[in-house]
């Protein structure tokens, strides 16, 4: 009796944890969604239904034959594309170049890759904007030296440079993670495995892609994953940035959410970025089982 119980009881914290600071924030918000609710004053909310959800398809802004909802979830799956393949690339390539046995004081930089992870994401996307200032940065100042350019370029000024800007960073700051995730993996994999190829005259690149890779293939889907999870909640590089532009270029949904809620008070309030963000949520569940199904096909094939 004892052996069945005790598991139980152990993981009684861990439910309260779970309830306390994800179930009920959640409910709420899923009940508020149906509301007519602002901060101006948020004790006097109406109950409106499914009209907060219906307003998401509805209500045209700025493009009037798109919806503000679905322009800014197209631009979030874009962003998040292009930094969740540039991590998991970059990653790869770094563990390799790490987990390498010519590498020389490789403890050294493997403690040297956790400092983008260890500050915090709004220090470093402040750090990035007094770096890439065109005026006084010193990312400007070494390329005019280098001569590649000839003039000081303000990366955050256009909407295309801003938008490989932010995505840029989001990937600096998520890849130590990734490096270190990929690292546990390379590691784990047995040396005889390269040495049966080694004496078959496999050459490094085939390793690579017949052994490397489909051996770590469970790491990358786990990290690439939850990469993909954190990078489409990410608010502070882009929020310290940009703010959402410029012409609302790097407004990705929890850019919108914010400005719906907080900034856009005509237009919006607490219940339609309740609403937002209940569809967030389900649409990154759907998205994360769509990834794991695909992934766990292409394992069978």
């Amino acid at each position: 009796m004892r052996r069945k119980t005790v598991p139980y009881i152990l993981i009684i914290p861990l439910l309260i944890a779970f309830f306390a600071f994800i179930g009920f924030p959640l409910y709420k918000v899923f009940e508020t969604s149906f509301y007519k609710a602002s901060f101006l004053n948020p004790l006097a909310r109406q109950f409106v239904g499914i009209e907060n959800y219906k307003w998401l398809f509805n209500f045209c802004y700025p493009n009037p034959d798109v919806s503000y909802f679905l322009m800014a979830f197209g631009r979030s799956l874009l962003w998040v594309a292009c930094s969740v393949i540039l991590k998991v690339i970059l990653g790869l390539l770094a563990a390799l170049l790490f987990d390498s046995p010519y590498l020389i004081g490789k403890k050294v930089y493997r403690s040297l890759i956790i400092i983008p992870w260890a500050i915090p994401w709004a220090m470093a996307a402040m750090m990035w904007a007094w770096t890439l200032n065109p005026e006084f940065g010193i990312f400007n100042s070494i390329l005019l030296r280098l001569g590649v350019i000839s003039s000081p370029t303000s990366f955050l000024a256009s909407p295309s440079a801003a938008f490989i800007t932010t995505f840029v960073i989001d990937a600096w700051a998520g890849l130590p993670f990734m490096i270190i995730m990929f690292l546990s993996g390379l590691q784990s994999i047995p040396g005889s495995l390269y040495e049966a190829a080694r004496l078959d005259g496999a050459s490094e690149i085939r390793q690579l892609f017949k052994i490397t890779i489909p051996m770590i293939k469970p790491v990358m889907l786990t990290v690439s994953l939850l990469s993909m999870v954190w990078t489409f909640n990410s608010f502070d590089i882009i929020w310290v940035l940009t703010q959402g532009g410029p012409l609302r270029a790097t407004e990705t949904l929890p850019i919108a959410i914010y400005n719906t809620s907080f900034r856009m008070m005509r237009f919006g309030g607490i219940g339609k970025a309740s609403a937002m963000t209940i569809a967030q949520v389900l649409l990154i569940t759907l998205i994360s089982i769509f990834y794991i199904k695909t992934m766990r096909e292409s394992d069978k094939a």
